[in-house]
C-alpha cells in the first residue's frame, strides 16, 4: 500500500518538496525514488546551460576593472564639473566604485540566481538538484569577494554539477583547479620563495594593478584541508598547510589579454579549459604532507596530493558527518556517520554509493521534520508546491536576500550554516513570514484551495492544528499564508 507519510518525508528531506501530484508517484517506492536520482544526468538543466561560461565571467570583471581605470581621472575636478553643470552629489555618487560595481553585475547575478532557482523548481530530479546545492556549499566560491563576483555560477556548473554522481577526488581536483576557486582563495597570487619567479621578479606575471606576487599564499591550501577534505579536527598541522600551499604554487588560470577586454566577444571556455600551471611560480623540489613525501614535478605533485587527501580516512569521516548533518539532524547520529563513512572509503569516494548508504540508513527515515530548512530550500518548497515554472524578474534574489541567504553570496569559505540555530532568529523567521504572506497574496485565487495544496505538498504530515487554522481563514490568501508559514512547511 502506498505510504504517503514516507513519500512526504522523501520529497522534503532529500528533495525540495513535491509538485502537485508528485506525492502519489513517490509513495510507491520512496527509497527507490530517491536512489533513482543519484545517477549522474547526461545533460545540464537548460536554465544552467544557458548561463555564461567561466571565461566570460572572468572577462566581465576584467572589463569592468579596465573601464574604471580608463575613466579614473581626477575626483576633485569631476566634482567641480558636476557643480557647474548642476549635477547633485547624489547623482554623482552613482559613479562611485561601489555603485558602478553593483550596477555592472546586477543583471548577471539576477540571471544566475533565477536560473538556479528555476532549475530546482522545475526539476524532475530534485534529489540531484539538492545535492548540487550541498556540494556547491561544501566547495564555496562566493560573490562576497569582488574579484570573484561573477564566478560562482560557472564554478558550480563546471566543478560541481559534472561530479555529483561521480568520484569525490574528481570534484576536489576540478574545484581546486577552477579559476573561481583560484581567484576566490588567492592562489593565483601564490609564488614559491625558491621559484624562478621569486629569484627573478621580472619573470613573475604582473597583477592587474601592475605589481607582481611576492610569496606563498596559504588560503586555498588551508581551506582544502580544513573545509574540503580532512576537516578542522582531521589531524593536519600548520606545517601541512604550508607544505600543501607550496605543492600547489603555480596553479593559476589563463589571463585574458587587453585585446580581449576591448572586444565585445563572449568568452566560451569553461573553467577546466582555463586552468594553467605556471612552472616559474612553482616551488621546486620534494615536499612532505601528512607524513608522505611527494617527489613528482609540476602540476602532477598537486594532483597526487589531492588524490591522497580525497582517500584519507579523516576525509571520509568529515564528508559523512556533513552529509548526515544536512539530511538527518543537526546532531547527526553516530551509527549513520559510520555507515556513510565506510561506504565512502569502500567505494573510493564514489558519491553515489555514499549517498545510497545514507538513504539506506534507518535514521534517515526516522524523526520527520528534524531539520529546519534554509531560506533557499524553503522558497523552492513553496514554488514547487504551486507548480511555479518561472520567476518574476529579480523576485528570487530579492526575497532570498531579505531572508538572509542570497545564493552564491555565502559570507565566507565555510559556506552557509547547516544547523537551525543559524536561521531561527527572530528577524529571519519574521522575514520568512513576510515572504509567505507576500507570496500568498500574489498567487491567491478562488479556485486554489489551501487545504488541497497542503494535502498535495505535505500529505499526512499536515497537522490537525494547521488544518484547522487554514479552514478558519477569512480568505484564500490568508489560508495560503497560514499553510506556507506552518512548521510543517518550514522543516524537513
Amino acid at each position: 500500500m502506498p505510504d504517503l507519510s514516507l513519500a512526504a518525508l522523501a520529497a522534503h528531506r532529500f528533495g525540495f518538496g513535491p509538485r502537485p501530484g508528485e506525492l502519489r508517484t513517490i509513495a510507491g517506492d520512496p527509497r527507490g525514488w530517491v536512489k533513482a536520482q543519484l545517477r549522474q544526468p547526461d545533460t545540464l538543466p537548460p536554465q544552467i546551460a544557458a548561463l555564461p561560461a567561466a571565461e566570460d565571467d572572468l572577462l566581465a570583471f576584467g572589463r569592468w576593472l579596465a573601464r574604471r581605470r580608463l575613466n579614473g581621472g581626477n575626483a576633485a575636478r569631476l566634482e567641480e564639473r558636476a557643480e557647474r553643470q548642476g549635477v547633485t552629489q547624489e547623482e554623482l555618487r552613482r559613479l562611485s566604485v561601489e555603485e558602478d560595481f553593483v550596477e555592472n553585475f546586477r543583471e548577471r547575478a539576477t540571471r544566475a540566481v533565477a536560473a538556479r532557482l528555476e532549475a530546482a523548481i522545475t526539476s524532475e530530479r530534485p534529489v540531484h538538484e539538492r545535492l548540487v546545492h550541498f556540494w556547491s556549499n561544501h566547495f564555496t566560491v562566493s560573490t562576497a569577494k569582488p574579484a570573484a563576483i561573477a564566478l560562482p555560477p560557472s564554478f558550480e556548473k563546471d566543478a560541481i554539477r559534472p561530479h555529483v554522481g561521480g568520484k569525490f577526488a574528481d570534484m576536489l581536483r576540478a574545484s581546486s583547479k577552477h579559476p573561481g576557486m583560484i581567484v576566490y582563495l588567492d592562489n593565483w597570487l601564490s609564488v614559491g620563495p625558491n621559484s624562478a619567479s621569486a629569484q627573478n621578479p621580472r619573470r613573475a606575471r604582473r597583477l592587474p594593478g601592475g605589481g607582481r606576487p611576492t610569496g606563498i599564499n596559504e588560503n586555498l591550501a588551508r581551506e582544502i584541508l580544513e573545509l574540503h577534505t580532512l576537516g578542522v579536527t582531521g589531524g593536519y598541522t600548520q606545517a601541512d598547510v604550508q607544505s600543501l600551499a607550496a605543492i600547489i604554487t603555480g596553479w593559476t588560470y589563463q589571463r585574458a589579454r587587453l585585446r580581449d577586454f576591448i572586444s565585445d566577444a563572449r568568452g566560451e571556455r569553461n573553467g577546466g579549459a582555463l586552468f594553467e600551471f605556471d612552472a616559474d611560480a612553482h616551488e621546486p623540489g620534494p615536499k612532505t604532507l601528512l607524513g608522505r613525501t611527494y617527489r613528482q614535478e609540476g602540476v602532477a605533485q598537486g594532483e597526487a596530493a589531492l588524490n591522497d587527501l580525497a582517500r584519507h580516512p579523516a576525509t571520509a569521516r568529515f564528508i559523512a558527518t556533513k552529509l548526515c548533518r544536512h539530511y538527518i539532524a543537526d546532531a547527526p547520529p553516530e551509527a549513520a556517520i559510520v555507515r556513510v563513512a565506510n561506504a565512502f572509503e569502500r567505494s573510493d569516494g564514489d558519491l553515489r554509493e555514499t549517498m545510497e548508504a545514507l538513504v539506506d540508513s534507518p535514521e534517515a527515515w526516522e524523526t520527520p521534520r528534524a531539520k529546519f530548512k534554509r531560506p533557499e530550500e524553503y522558497a523552492i518548497t513553496l514554488l514547487r508546491a504551486v507548480d511555479a515554472r518561472q520567476l518574476p524578474p529579480g523576485a528570487g534574489i530579492a526575497a532570498l536576500t531579505a531572508m538572509g541567504q542570497r545564493p552564491y553570496a555565502a559570507p565566507g569559505p565555510d559556506g552557509w550554516a547547516d544547523i537551525a540555530d543559524a536561521w531561527l532568529t527572530a528577524d529571519l523567521v519574521w522575514k520568512r513570514l513576510e515572504f509567505a504572506q507576500a507570496f500568498s497574496n500574489r498567487i491567491a485565487r478562488a479556485d486554489l484551495s489551501p487545504i488541497a495544496l497542503g494535502d498535495a505538498c505535505l500529505g499526512p504530515a499536515m497537522g490537525d492544528e494547521t488544518r484547522t487554522a487554514i479552514m478558519r481563514a477569512e480568505s484564500p490568501a490568508q489560508g495560503l499564508a497560514l499553510l506556507f508559514g506552518a512548521p510543517e512547511m518550514q522543516r524537513r
